[in-house]
């Protein structure tokens, strides 16, 4: 398999950054190759073909092309089933893929309004702030949710056979925050537990350029 070449296209403050953990988790070799963002998507007209929608995360495997963080971690899981990205009780498995879905799919779109307004309502900096002033009313309803759902220690508990065993979320950053051909791994292991979620305070004339 490590014959074949693995690549991760991802971008600056992107969500890519949860396939760059399970790559890191699975420890595979791969080259991080970072996209440009802009108010229409990620990347060139190169890119589009990888990705026809201009979204990060893409990983491509030989010939093969994975989108979406969902799909990446259940091909590397298969892939690498004793890193153990995810469970292996098949109702832990779907308790999982409840999580994963609800992160990407409910939780991380409302956060991009408040990041990456531009792509929603242009440059114009009064239009980007009423847009993070509507939005932040409901993230903040979205974290009350979540923390509400962290009833104990962990997000998922496994069954192996009769034996119990907690399984925290595992998370893998690079070691500097510089864009390189690949990163060397900071592997970090972190469990979910309960505490407050509040929404940090934006300053008025926040903005990042891409």
């Amino acid at each position: 398999m490590q014959n074949t070449k693995v690549t991760l296209y991802f971008s600056k403050d992107s969500c890519a950054i949860a396939s760059m953990a399970a790559l890191e988790e699975a420890e595979l070799r791969f080259d991080a190759t970072p996209v440009g963002m802009s108010p229409d998507g990620a990347g060139d007209d190169a890119f589009r073909r990888l990705n026809p929608r201009r979204q990060v995360p893409v990983l491509t495997v030989g010939e093969r092309i994975f989108r979406e963080n969902g799909a990446i971690f259940r091909y590397l899981n298969d892939l690498r089933p004793q890193a153990g990205l995810l469970p292996i009780d098949s109702d832990e498995q779907i308790r999982a893929s409840e999580w994963i879905g609800y992160l990407g799919g409910t939780v991380h779109p409302a956060f991009r309004l408040l990041f990456r307004p531009q792509r929603f309502v242009g440059f114009a900096a009064e239009a980007q702030q009423a847009l993070r002033t509507e939005t932040r009313s409901h993230v903040q309803k979205l974290l009350d949710e979540l923390d509400a759902e962290l009833t104990g220690d962990w997000v998922l508990r496994q069954l192996v056979g009769q034996v119990s065993s907690k399984r925290p979320f595992r998370i893998a950053l690079p070691r500097t925050a510089r864009a390189s051909s690949s990163f060397p791994p900071w592997r970090v292991r972190l469990p979910v537990r309960r505490r407050p979620m509040p929404l940090p305070r934006l300053p008025r004339a926040h903005h990042r350029s891409y």
